[in-house]
């Protein structure tokens, strides 16, 4: 069900900014001219009464499904209270899902050793360009829809999955300058390692009122960073695969994230839903 549109303008902005067609009004006067009025005053318009009814929230006088106003869900990947894109751009998250959940997941195959595959080497083009441009790319779409977090989370990891597979490529001479030092070597990676288990534990302290899957995809990246790092820094290979298998769990919460983003009623029969964490704002 709809409103008006100056109500969804309020809804949208929120109660303490008024809506743009309410801002002001042209109002005649005795003598035929006409003069600026204010609207009504902003503590008239706020709504006082809040009820659920199954799948339509009541907000006052009006009627909105509860799809019309979830807010914290990982279909956009914004764990809190935003505005709604405009209807006429698509979402990217899901692709920046898809390229990061993809990575993950042969990486951390690579890093458990599954099979017994021990060359990583695999991952580079990968690496480079879908786990890197892509989702830096898709990043950087999240800027006109106004999604900070995701903006944030897709860019940063666009630049992990770049500089990574620079790491590995052997025209940058990384991994051949510590040949004398392979300790150095360690050191070096697992500084590199740290740094990225210190951005994915902050990220991981703005998914507590977001959703499960969401939350559960940042909190086993943040235990593949710290095995991976403490495995490196110590040249512990068990360690290292149970960062691997830690980092297959953080892609299967990826991909499921990306599948409910995309998948409904309209385009699949076998959509899923997610799942909100307690006190998740989705009104």
């Amino acid at each position: 069900m709809t409103s008006d549109r100056s109500q969804s303008h309020d809804l949208e902005k929120g109660p303490t900014q008024a809506s743009y067609d309410e801002e002001v009004r042209i109002a005649p006067t005795d003598h035929g001219h006409e003069r600026r009025q204010l609207s009504p005053p902003l503590a008239s318009r706020l709504v006082h009464a809040v009820s659920v009814d199954g799948d339509y929230v009541h907000l006052g006088d009006n009627t909105y499904r509860r799809s019309e106003l979830a807010n914290a869900f990982a279909g956009e990947l914004n764990p809190g209270i935003h505005q709604r894109r405009p209807s006429n751009l698509a979402n990217p998250v899901p692709l920046g899902l898809a390229s990061f959940s993809y990575c993950c997941l042969v990486l951390s195959l690579l890093n458990a050793q599954v099979r017994g595959v021990t060359n990583a080497k695999v991952i580079i083009s990968a690496s480079l360009f879908f786990g890197g441009c892509i989702e830096l790319f898709a990043g950087l779409l999240c800027y006109p829809i106004g999604n900070t977090y995701a903006m944030t989370v897709f860019g940063s990891f666009g630049g992990f999955w770049i500089s990574y597979g620079c790491i590995l490529l052997d025209q940058f001479g990384i991994v051949s300058s510590y040949a004398d030092d392979p300790q150095m070597l360690a050191n070096a990676l697992g500084f590199f390692l740290a740094g990225w288990a210190v951005f994915t534990f902050l990220m991981l302290l703005c998914t507590l009122k977001s959703t499960w899957g969401l939350f559960l995809l940042f909190f086993f990246l943040e235990l593949t960073f710290l095995m991976l790092t403490i495995g490196t820094f110590i040249s512990n290979d068990n360690v290292k695969k149970a960062g691997g298998y830690f980092g297959i769990l953080s892609s299967m919460c990826g991909f499921y994230s990306l599948y409910s983003g995309v998948a409904d009623t309209s385009n699949s029969y076998f959509p899923v839903r997610a799942y909100f964490m307690p006190n998740a704002p989705t009104v």
